[in-house]
């Protein structure tokens, strides 16, 4: 028994159809990817400490000795920042654009073009 031929062209339609999915299936992940994280601060505020013993003593004298000296307790702040959510090119870029054109500058990734499509400025410009 001989070999089957093969048919180029068919082979050539089958490699366009796998290409042309992958094609739109890393377009699908890129946009997803393009969705930004959320940055979430929480400030959590303590009321002011009043100083003790001789801390108090020497304030009182301080502040008895001066007419322009005054004591004014200030709450306490703490800051909780949870990046997490955060994308790695937020850690980079203002927005997804930017991200794209730095890493197409510099060489970055070579699935630049890709996101050409998706992010091009000279379509949405009236100019």
């Amino acid at each position: 028994m001989g070999r089957k031929e093969r048919n180029p062209i068919k082979r050539i339609e089958q490699a366009t159809r796998a290409s042309k999915r992958k094609y739109t299936s890393s377009l699908q992940d890129l946009a997803r990817e393009s969705i930004p994280g959320e940055w979430i601060t929480e400030i959590i505020e303590y009321p002011a400490t009043v100083p003790v013993g001789a801390e108090f003593e020497l304030l009182q004298d301080v502040l008895a000795s001066s007419d322009n000296v005054f004591y004014k307790p200030r709450r306490r702040r703490e800051y909780r920042v949870d990046s997490s959510n955060l994308k790695k090119w937020q850690l980079y870029a203002e927005n997804y654009i930017d991200w794209v054109g730095y890493s197409q500058t510099n060489g970055l990734s070579h699935h630049i073009q890709d996101f050409d499509i998706l992010f091009d400025d000279k379509e949405n410009n009236n100019e």
